[in-house]
């Protein structure tokens, strides 16, 4: 095993994993948030890999961790930018379902 001291932590992508928890929850079906939960796990993970002298470990999940957080980050982008695109039709269904719902009760 190697010296920890010839080793540098990789950085765990936390902060980047949260914003992407938060801004997922604007993606569809919520995919995001999913993504960006499974991201946190993985930041959470790199001190303790680290720590336990698995040094590929905790390499391999802090880019996990930036890979899923940029997914997650990018489906929300995308489907805000197709319903900025679609807004008209959006608000359409939106105010049918909303009269649909006040004639149901």
């Amino acid at each position: 095993m190697e010296n920890s001291t010839n080793n540098i932590m990789p950085n765990n992508n936390m902060g980047l994993a949260i914003a992407a928890a938060i801004i997922g929850c604007c993606s569809p079906c919520c995919i995001g948030l999913i993504l960006g939960i499974v991201a946190i796990v993985m930041a959470n993970q790199v001190k303790k890999k680290f720590e336990s002298n698995d040094f590929e470990g905790a390499a391999s999940s802090a880019k996990n961790a930036k890979i899923l957080a940029f997914v997650a980050i990018g489906i929300a982008v995308v489907y805000l930018l197709y319903i900025g695109m679609n807004w008209d039709d959006t608000m359409e269904k939106f105010n049918e379902a909303m009269e649909q719902y006040q004639l149901n009760q």
